[in-house]
């Protein structure tokens, strides 16, 4: 099988997840890992299999990957499968899928199967925290708290369970 495994990254939380996939992917098929910005939409619809990695911003997928996800040409059999990073240590499920809502939508509108959504927390760029903190109204102890869980991520197990996720959707 040809995947592709494309994302939008600014701080390299997305770029780590990325890396993980494709490690996975390669075991077992034809892989290429892509930024966004250098994937057409011709081009996308020459794989199998689909990857498409997003950080959120402000709780929406990134306005790049929602244009490549717009920009997709119909490919019936072609699957797809969404992972993002984010800075909050964890999302219910039902924010999740409303999160997927776009891919999921993409992939209906295309014939594509839509296969899931692995998603891990990120480190968020220091130049957003002051924002961050300021819309969330916390105090400075609950924002190191906050910075705390952050730190570090996405991490080995967060590599491994992106990994694990790869391994699941491709079989």
């Amino acid at each position: 099988m040809k995947v592709l495994v494309t994302y939008f990254s600014q701080s390299g939380n997305t770029e780590k997840i990325a890396k993980a996939i494709c490690e996975e992917a390669a075991k077992a098929h034809t892989v290429e890992l892509k930024k966004l910005e250098d994937v057409t939409p011709d081009e996308a619809a020459g794989y199998d299999f689909l990857f498409i990695g997003s950080p959120l911003h402000s709780a929406n997928l990134a306005a790049p990957v929602k244009e490549c996800l717009g920009a997709l040409k119909p490919a019936a059999g072609q699957k797809m499968a969404l992972f993002i990073t984010h800075f909050a240590p964890a999302y219910p499920d039902q924010e999740m899928d409303g999160f997927a809502e776009p891919a999921k939508a993409t992939c209906e509108k295309n014939g594509m199967a839509y296969k899931g959504c692995f998603d891990c927390q990120g480190y968020l760029a220091d130049a957003l925290h002051e924002p961050v903190k300021d819309k969330l109204s916390l105090d400075d102890d609950a924002w190191a708290g906050m910075v705390e869980q952050m730190t570090g991520r996405p991490n080995g197990e967060d590599e491994a369970n992106a990994q694990a996720f790869a391994k699941k959707v491709l079989d």
